[in-house]
Protein backbone atom coordinates (compact mmCIF):
# COMPACT_ATOMS: atom_id res chain seq x y z
CA UNK A 1 0.00 0.00 0.00
CA UNK A 2 2.53 2.44 0.62
CA UNK A 3 5.54 0.44 -0.41
CA UNK A 4 8.43 0.49 1.93
CA UNK A 5 7.10 2.37 4.29
CA UNK A 6 4.01 0.25 4.83
CA UNK A 7 5.07 -1.74 8.11
CA UNK A 8 6.94 1.80 9.05
CA UNK A 9 3.66 3.51 8.72
CA UNK A 10 1.58 0.92 10.73
CA UNK A 11 3.93 0.37 13.39
CA UNK A 12 3.77 4.47 13.71
CA UNK A 13 0.20 4.89 13.74
CA UNK A 14 -1.35 1.50 15.64
CA UNK A 15 1.74 1.26 18.29
CA UNK A 16 3.31 4.62 18.68
CA UNK A 17 0.77 7.13 18.64
CA UNK A 18 -0.90 5.18 21.37
CA UNK A 19 2.29 4.56 23.29
CA UNK A 20 2.12 8.17 23.18
CA UNK A 21 -0.95 9.00 24.16
CA UNK A 22 -0.12 6.82 27.50
CA UNK A 23 2.87 8.48 28.23
CA UNK A 24 1.63 11.85 27.83
CA UNK A 25 -1.61 10.60 29.98
CA UNK A 26 0.28 8.61 32.67
CA UNK A 27 4.04 10.30 32.62
CA UNK A 28 4.37 10.24 36.31
CA UNK A 29 3.52 6.40 37.44
CA UNK A 30 5.18 4.92 33.64
CA UNK A 31 8.51 7.16 35.19
CA UNK A 32 8.28 5.20 38.34
CA UNK A 33 7.77 1.52 36.82
CA UNK A 34 10.47 2.44 34.04
CA UNK A 35 13.47 -0.32 35.51
CA UNK A 36 10.22 -2.74 35.26
CA UNK A 37 9.24 -1.94 31.37
CA UNK A 38 13.15 -1.51 30.10
CA UNK A 39 13.60 -5.09 31.60
CA UNK A 40 10.52 -6.19 30.21
CA UNK A 41 11.33 -5.00 27.05
CA UNK A 42 15.11 -5.94 26.92
CA UNK A 43 13.67 -9.70 27.61
CA UNK A 44 11.20 -9.59 24.94
CA UNK A 45 14.21 -7.68 22.32
CA UNK A 46 16.24 -11.24 23.73
CA UNK A 47 13.19 -13.73 23.50
CA UNK A 48 11.67 -12.38 19.83
CA UNK A 49 14.85 -12.10 18.21
CA UNK A 50 15.89 -15.65 18.70
CA UNK A 51 12.16 -17.01 18.15
CA UNK A 52 12.11 -14.67 14.89
CA UNK A 53 15.43 -15.02 13.55
CA UNK A 54 15.27 -18.93 14.15
CA UNK A 55 11.57 -18.98 12.56
CA UNK A 56 12.99 -17.26 9.61
CA UNK A 57 16.11 -19.19 9.19
CA UNK A 58 14.41 -22.64 8.49
CA UNK A 59 11.55 -20.91 6.34
CA UNK A 60 8.34 -20.93 8.96
CA UNK A 61 8.37 -17.42 7.46
CA UNK A 62 9.68 -14.50 5.65
CA UNK A 63 9.12 -10.70 5.59
CA UNK A 64 8.04 -9.55 2.46
CA UNK A 65 10.73 -6.85 1.24
CA UNK A 66 8.24 -4.66 -0.72
CA UNK A 67 7.20 -3.54 2.59
CA UNK A 68 10.07 -3.05 4.38
CA UNK A 69 12.72 -0.83 4.58
CA UNK A 70 15.23 -3.80 3.97
CA UNK A 71 17.54 -2.49 6.77
CA UNK A 72 18.19 -5.70 8.44
CA UNK A 73 19.37 -6.34 12.02
CA UNK A 74 20.99 -9.75 13.23
CA UNK A 75 18.84 -11.23 10.82
CA UNK A 76 15.49 -9.59 11.46
CA UNK A 77 14.29 -6.23 9.70
CA UNK A 78 14.72 -3.29 11.42
CA UNK A 79 10.65 -3.43 11.68
CA UNK A 80 10.61 -6.00 13.32
CA UNK A 81 12.73 -4.46 16.09
CA UNK A 82 10.03 -1.82 16.45
CA UNK A 83 7.32 -4.02 16.60
CA UNK A 84 8.64 -6.36 19.34
CA UNK A 85 9.18 -3.42 21.48
CA UNK A 86 6.58 -1.11 20.72
CA UNK A 87 4.05 -4.23 21.89
CA UNK A 88 5.99 -4.81 24.46
CA UNK A 89 5.53 -1.20 25.81
CA UNK A 90 2.25 -0.80 23.80
CA UNK A 91 0.75 -3.78 27.13
CA UNK A 92 3.33 -3.08 29.36
CA UNK A 93 2.47 0.48 29.61
CA UNK A 94 -1.28 -0.64 29.49
CA UNK A 95 -0.68 -2.52 32.68
CA UNK A 96 0.94 0.08 34.25
CA UNK A 97 -1.76 2.24 33.89
CA UNK A 98 -4.66 0.12 34.41
CA UNK A 99 -3.04 -0.86 37.83
CA UNK A 100 -2.02 2.85 38.84
CA UNK A 101 -6.11 3.39 38.29
CA UNK A 102 -6.35 0.43 40.40
CA UNK A 103 -4.71 1.97 43.18
CA UNK A 104 -3.07 5.06 42.66
CA UNK A 105 -1.27 5.26 45.97
CA UNK A 106 0.77 2.38 45.17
Amino acid sequence: MFGKATYLIWIALFMGLPIAWMVWRGRDALWKRRAALGWTVLGSLVGGWAWDAYAVQVGVWFYDKANYTNWWIFGLPLEEWLWIMGVTLLFGSLTVLLKERENPHA
